[in-house]
């Protein structure tokens, strides 16, 4: 029967550690790629604004004279305006500060 030396055991052990460190580190790799590709899917701010006031244009011209819904429209519609302006003003605010 066969029992390993210490010299031996040293040695697997020191490549089951190189072989962990190996895997952490492809691992730290994958969890980098997968943080860049969401952020570059991120929409920008002013993206979002824009997706925001193309909401509200289709809000708004789907308001019809007479109709129940008008008060539901009228309510999502002024809401994405809001959601719209506090962008722009929040966007602007740095320029304003710096020219003071």
């Amino acid at each position: 029967m066969f029992f390993p030396t210490a010299e031996v055991r040293n040695e697997e052990r020191a490549k089951y550690i190189e072989k962990q460190k190996q895997r952490q580190e492809l691992q730290r790799q994958q969890e980098e790629r997968e943080a860049a590709a969401r952020k570059a899917a991120e929409k920008t701010p002013h993206e979002k604004a824009l997706d925001k006031l193309k909401e509200a244009k289709e809000l708004l011209n789907s308001i019809q004279i007479g109709s129940p819904m008008n008060e539901g429209y009228i309510t999502a519609a002024l809401k994405q305006i809001c959601d719209i302006l506090d962008f722009c003003l929040t966007e602007i605010k740095p320029e304003i500060s710096s020219e003071k």
